[in-house]
């Protein structure tokens, strides 16, 4: 999902909620909602963080499609993990990268598995 519209859509559709429904619960109108979806309106930082928070995602997430967790030395270069990712998708032959969740999710367990690694070598 390139692009903040995308992300509110597939949020949506994933909680199986009209675009009518989701408005109510924002407290906005569907015309709105509906600009937000197309890209052809941003919302105000305070909508933004509300939608982050009704629907749990991270605002850096919902707005870039990435989380921005700091960068530290232990972090894994972003072609290691596109590395991994791809050898399991050959190994199960399934796309791990079409949901932003599992995906997320992959990419949390890869590091923190990496960083366990690295505490229990440093304890030798």
């Amino acid at each position: 999902m390139k692009s903040f519209g995308e992300r509110i859509s597939y949020l949506r559709n994933k909680k199986g909620l009209s675009q009518e429904e989701l408005a109510k619960i924002l407290k906005i109108g569907k015309s709105t909602l509906g600009m937000y979806e197309t890209d052809k309106r941003e919302p105000k930082h305070e909508m933004t963080a509300k939608i982050a928070d009704y629907f749990e995602v991270s605002i850096d997430w919902l707005t870039t499609g990435r989380e921005n967790k700091k960068e530290s030395d232990n972090t894994l270069p972003e072609e290691v993990l596109l590395d991994v990712i791809k050898k399991a998708e050959a190994e199960y032959k399934v796309n791990l990268r079409d949901d932003p969740f599992v995906e997320s999710a992959l990419r949390d367990l890869i590091h923190n598995l990496a960083r366990m690694k690295q505490s229990a070598q440093k304890e030798k």
